[in-house]
């Protein structure tokens, strides 16, 4: 069967030395470096994460300020828009009144002229309906 001799002892014995060093001088700084790159790729992951959280709440900030500022926008112009209306209609009436208020005065000063020119006619009429009663008896 098999022999238990001082050589399989020995063997045994370097192989746990070998284990025991290998593991302090090689598994256990390969481990500490793993378990490192493992926390900073962790520590990274979450700074992404925390940046694209960030950025995302940036964004909505931006979206949120644009739609309001749209809203205003709409707002702004609609008061200007209606500002604009109401001063179009305000000059459009003072037009017709001041328009009213010129042909008013034009009818009245061509009513004045008529006036007076019948006036004269008038007076112009006595004269020359003399000289022409005056042409007729003379002729006759």
């Amino acid at each position: 069967m098999l022999e238990i001799d001082a050589s399989v002892i020995v063997t045994f014995v370097l192989v746990w030395i070998l284990v025991v060093v290998l593991n302090r001088v090689f598994f256990k700084p390969l481990r500490g470096v793993m378990d490192a790159r493992e926390k900073r790729l962790q520590d990274d992951m979450a700074a992404a994460q925390s940046n694209l959280d960030e950025t995302a709440r940036r964004l909505k900030a931006v979206d949120a300020g644009l739609k309001a500022a749209r809203l205003e926008a709409e707002e702004t112009r609609d008061r200007v828009e209606l500002e604009a209306l109401r001063e179009k209609n305000r000059l459009i009436t003072e037009a017709g009144q001041a328009a009213k208020t010129e042909i008013e005065n034009a009818r009245a000063a061509f009513e004045a002229e008529v006036a007076r020119l019948k006036e004269e006619l008038r007076a112009e009429a006595v004269p020359v309906s003399e000289k022409i009663e005056e042409k007729l008896l003379h002729r006759s």
